[in-house]
């Protein structure tokens, strides 16, 4: 009789790590060390402004957290819980750093004061939320992100090991060449996780880690958190209705409620913790929402329990022999961890313009679509002045289609670049307020791949275009065609690093164009305006490229048949007379839309480093 096969559902590791039977593991670091975080009455408190309809804003403050302390030391993984708005998100940014807002009350590193900076450097934070270049595979994210977080000297060797025994440990081997976009929450959350393993950090920090997972998923998360805590890391995660069984998987557990601790320990003494109050939690019943269910409870019995907890819990006496019993004989120095050097600002410029390379080549069916679409509008613009013939009629043909032509590239290239900085700003701004590289090495990668790209339309549409009309080009054409086409994208950067939204941009935008477009020289005789309004000209980007474009053509035309005696244009200079342009002028206007594209991107530089102030989505 054939023996009967039953298939093994329990994930070994997970099952080892349940009952505590399993073999001791790899540790995922080389870091052996005493540190103790902790945190001494922190509260928080945010305050908002309402804005009326009639008369000033309403001021309305809400205190986020009400004076929560703790600690947790290096091997323990720490579990974070509490009903929805209860703080948990709030303590853990706070405790780790990576708030923007202000909060009073102390936290250190063994025993001493720890700055944001420190604190960022020694540290990783696995968001909820995970973004990133999804054009990218898990392999390239992986070796970018390791060059820009590990010491400039580690080899290409170390790091390789690295990725490969991170990859091993998370499960990435049969992913590593696939793209992020394609990747499951739970491989994503790997990777997430991987990253911020990659320079081996002391300290980690997981905002809701399990979220969105199914259970084999979340438990395979835990587990492979609890055995980085066993390899001598402090862990600290922030948790929402853990699975069965999960919960038991944290060593130490915080308990919030309406921001205020309501309890701190090991985990194995929750339930007696919760019994001497009468609460009792049935055999079947999943603990962790038992718990959470008493935290979020409205009953009047309830909330007297809830608050006799956070008394005791927030009790300055028992704050302090908690505290002290932790620190007291922990002075360790971590300072080893922060010796680490940073690779250059070239080399990151290099890497982060490898990075936007390699999303732009494979978001290649976006950048068709732009690129036919301008082709598209090129031939547009250019078919009603095919074959244009050189006389005094055609003269108001050509000048037309110049200005079609100037008008067309500023509107195209300026609204293209519109949404430059909305795009990938969530992900930069994340990178950047976490030290992995430094926001100019981002900001000048971008305005080289923007500026590639540009080039290679530009060229290609100009051509197109002079072919169809039948103009003899010179290559001082296409390099004012090109400074102009830098200026309008540089001028569409701009409003994209000042505008959160794409929809203000525009209407900014809009309002810019109504009043340059009549200074084109087109619409208005120049000689007729006052002179403050004239001396405006030069803020027009309309009236700039028409003027460099219009000289380099007509200053080479000497003769022009004369079919209207009365009305006679007889040559260039003639025609540039009529419509106000200055010849002698040509080099001051290229050198202004030089100036402009100059001052445009350091201009907008500093708009996105002004919104690097707020805090990231983390």
């Amino acid at each position: 009789m054939a023996t009967e096969r039953v298939l093994d559902l329990r994930y070994n590791e997970m099952w080892k790590a349940w009952n505590n039977t399993g073999e001791e593991v790899d540790d995922y670091s080389s870091f052996k060390g005493d540190l103790v975080l902790s945190w001494k009455q922190l509260s928080v408190t945010v305050v908002k402004k309402i804005p009326k309809l009639i008369g000033s804003s309403e001021v309305v403050t809400k205190q986020i957290l009400n004076n929560v302390s703790g600690n947790v030391e290096c091997g323990t993984l720490l579990g974070i819980m509490g009903p929805s708005g209860s703080g948990k998100t709030t303590l853990m940014a706070t405790i780790s750093h990576r708030t923007k807002g202000n909060f009073s009350g102390e936290l250190l590193l063994n025993g001493r004061p720890v700055s944001e900076d420190v604190m960022i450097k020694i540290s990783g934070f696995v968001a909820q939320e995970d973004i990133s270049f999804v054009q990218l595979t898990v392999l390239e994210q992986l070796k970018i992100m390791a060059r820009l977080k590990m010491d400039r000297a580690t080899t290409d060797k170390v790091i390789k090991d690295r990725i490969d025994y991170l990859s091993a440990h998370l499960g990435l081997n049969k992913i590593l060449k696939s793209r992020l976009c394609v990747l499951s929450g739970g491989e994503r959350k790997k990777v997430a996780l991987a990253v911020q393993l990659i320079n081996d950090p002391p300290i980690l920090f997981c905002d809701e880690i399990t979220t969105g997972l199914d259970s084999y998923s979340a438990a395979h998360i835990v587990n492979t958190l609890r055995t980085v805590a066993q390899s001598g890391k402090i862990v600290i995660c922030t948790i929402h209705q853990p699975a069965s069984g999960l919960f038991d998987q944290f060593q130490e557990v915080i308990l919030l409620t309406n921001g205020r601790l309501a309890y701190q320990g090991s985990v194995s003494l929750v339930n007696n913790f919760f019994q001497k109050y009468g609460y009792i939690c049935p055999a079947t019943y999943n603990k962790a929402d038992f718990i959470v269910s008493i935290l979020n409870s409205d009953g009047v019995l309830d909330r007297n329990n809830i608050n006799d907890m956070c008394e005791l819990s927030s009790n300055v006496a028992q704050m302090d022999i908690k505290f002290n019993s932790f620190n007291k004989d922990v002075q360790s120095e971590y300072g080893h961890h922060l010796q680490a050097e940073k690779i250059s600002w070239i080399t990151q410029v290099l890497l982060l313009l490898y990075r936007s390379i390699m999303c732009f080549i494979r978001n290649y069916k976006e950048k068709i679509l732009e690129f036919g679409t301008l082709m598209f509008l090129g031939v547009i613009t250019a078919s009603p002045y095919a074959n244009l013939q050189f006389d005094t009629k055609a003269v108001q043909n050509w000048q037309g289609f110049w200005l079609c032509l100037v008008i067309n590239i500023v509107f195209q290239f300026s609204y293209s670049a519109i949404a430059t900085h909305q795009i990938k700003f969530s992900v930069v701004h994340r990178e950047v307020s976490n030290k992995v590289y430094s926001l100019s090495a981002y900001y000048v990668s971008e305005i080289i791949i923007l500026y590639m790209w540009v080039f290679i339309k530009t060229i290609i549409f100009c051509i197109v275009v002079f072919w169809i009309v039948g103009v003899e080009w010179v290559f001082m054409q296409l390099l004012v065609f090109l400074i102009l086409t830098f200026a309008s994208v540089s001028y569409g950067s701009l409003l994209s690093a000042y505008f959160s939204r794409v929809e203000e941009a525009i209407v900014f935008s809009t309002v810019y164009e109504y009043l340059a477009l009549p200074l084109s020289g087109a619409y208005l005789s120049f000689r007729s305006l006052p002179k403050v309004l004239y001396s405006l000209r030069y803020l027009s980007l309309f009236f700039l490229g028409c003027e460099t474009v219009s000289t380099l053509f007509w200053e080479r035309i000497t003769s022009l048949p004369c079919t209207d005696i009365a009305n006679c244009l007889d040559n260039g200079k003639a025609v540039l007379n009529k419509y106000g342009f200055i010849s002698s002028d040509l080099y001051f206007d290229i050198m202004t839309l030089l100036l402009f594209c100059l001052l445009a991107n350091i201009l907008g530089y500093f708009g996105v480093l002004k919104k690097m102030k707020i805090q990231p989505a983390y």
